[in-house]
């Protein structure tokens, strides 16, 4: 017996077919895998088109943020607060972990943040997290940083602190109601 995703054992039954094929388990191999890729083109007929060569696996894997408000509100705050679809790379057994719903291939599990850190020079680090920076829907960074989370790419994750002040667009202040004098520091 194999377990859904046995990715090890799926592969190992197919290059050392064994009696679980049957009677001729090399010719019952053979079927099974001739069978299941006429089905998968024409699953990819269906789903993509006729043009086999203009097929991305993104046309079907995507990403999409469904903000949990949205099930509760209008059309128009619903389209402002979700995030996508949009083209995503990666599976389940990839580098770019991005397992999806067989359904449609929307992506339901994988690193929503990743860091690229240089200890010996933190600066250089660099990170994304998606949709954005902001968790407010009218902010420019709500889902500024989606497509870049979708395409792998990744964004300065900045250390010093004259890096930081050189690189800072905006500085924002939170002072506590009824502390005397300026910010902490």
């Amino acid at each position: 017996l194999m377990a859904p995703g046995d990715v090890e054992g799926i592969l190992t039954a197919l290059e050392l077919p064994d009696a679980r094929f049957g009677a001729d388990p090399a010719a019952a191999r053979d079927g099974l895998i001739a069978a299941t890729l006429a089905e998968a083109y024409r699953d990819g007929l269906r789903r993509l088109g006729a043009d086999a060569a203009a097929w991305r696996w993104g046309q079907l894997h995507h990403g999409y943020f469904q903000h949990p408000v949205g099930a509760v509100t209008d059309e128009a705050l619903r389209r402002q607060m979700d995030v996508g679809p949009l083209p995503k790379g990666g599976s389940a057994s990839t580098v770019m972990h991005a397992a999806y719903r067989p359904q449609d291939f929307r992506v339901i599990m994988g690193a929503s943040v990743r860091f690229v850190l240089d200890i010996g020079n933190w600066d250089a680090s660099v990170c994304v997290n998606t949709p954005g920076q902001s968790g407010d829907s009218r902010s420019p960074h709500y889902r500024d940083l989606v497509e870049k989370w979708a395409k792998g790419e990744y964004v300065p994750f900045l250390y010093s602190k004259q890096a930081v002040d050189e690189a800072a667009a905006q500085r924002i202040v939170l002072t506590p109601a009824g502390a005397s004098g300026g910010p902490a520091t």
